[in-house]
């Protein structure tokens, strides 16, 4: 019974991080070859065309994944947002005497968003007859949740011992309430640290930007009308611009990938959550660099 309505192959097991970057990094292989033979002049095309290549190639890989974590971390937020009010409404039922299948069904008709879905599947299982710390199990699994493997681990010790089903609902009810709340406190005081990082970020872009328009402009002007004469013992014949336009390129590349990690990680305390903002500040770095230099 359980291999025949194994829940992967009634529902499907979804995408995973490893198939979605297996993917990006197949889809982004031939852009970072076109990068490397534009930058090595193989290609009849303008010499800064690596540096489209190469951040299609960045944007390709990072992309899909960032968005895809911040999708599943905006539906798990919703889910434990919503299931203390699960939790507490199969306990009130089972206080009057409902069973715990008969609390979870009747739960199914109800309206708790994002979580319905997980509640319909529940009832489902329990009615294939999977035993009920099974069914709990599964949820944790598929959810992979701190809070929820914690609360689903208080409710199977409590039908292991056999005590008050219903005050074990409770209890896993208002430790998933303090666990959140915790983690909302910790999210706005990281949160200052993530802004800094951020506006360290566009002040360092602007700095970039205001050095080669106000700077670099002006002695490149010089340079071209001197045509590479002295000057008081000192050339200005030796800077080449589109040497200069790559080493700030690469200065804000690798800060726009340090700043997005790091301040994603700061906010969320995952390393994976800043994917998205990489993704957002080299798009932004490289707008800047080709318009504006």
């Amino acid at each position: 019974m359980k291999e025949k309505y194994n829940v992967k192959r009634v529902y499907g097991g979804g995408f995973s991080d490893e198939l979605i970057l297996a993917i990006s990094f197949s889809a982004s292989m031939p852009l970072f070859f076109l990068s490397l033979m534009s930058f090595m002049g193989k290609l009849d095309l303008p010499k800064d065309s690596f540096m489209d290549f190469l951040v299609a190639g960045i944007l390709l890989i990072v992309g899909p994944v960032g968005f895809y974590n911040a999708h599943k971390a905006k539906k798990k937020k919703e889910i434990e947002d919503r299931l203390p009010d699960f939790l507490r409404e199969v306990g009130s039922s089972t206080s009057s005497g409902t069973t715990v299948f008969d609390a979870i069904r009747m739960a199914s008709n109800g309206d708790f968003g994002a979580l319905t879905k997980e509640i319909k599947l529940m009832s489902s299982q329990l009615s294939w007859g999977i035993p009920i710390k099974e069914v709990l199990l599964n949820f944790s699994k598929r959810l992979k949740s701190k809070p929820v493997e914690r609360a689903v681990l208080t409710i199977n010790k409590a039908i292991d011992m056999g005590g008050n089903t219903s005050d074990a609902f409770y209890a896993a009810a208002k430790e998933i309430e303090q666990i959140k709340l915790v983690e909302r406190q910790r999210r706005i005081e990281m949160s200052m640290y993530s802004l800094v990082i951020l506006v360290s970020f566009f002040v360092f872009l602007a700095v970039i930007l205001i050095i080669n328009s106000m700077i670099f402009s002006s002695f490149f002007s010089i340079q071209e009308k001197l045509g590479g004469a002295e000057v008081g013992g000192l050339s200005f014949g030796g800077v080449d611009k589109y040497t200069l336009k790559c080493a700030f390129f690469s200065f804000i590349l690798v800060h726009s990938i340090g700043a997005g990690l790091l301040g994603g990680f700061m906010m969320d305390g995952k390393l994976s959550s800043g994917v998205r903002y990489v993704f957002l500040l080299v798009l932004i770095s490289f707008l800047a660099i080709k318009f504006l230099m």
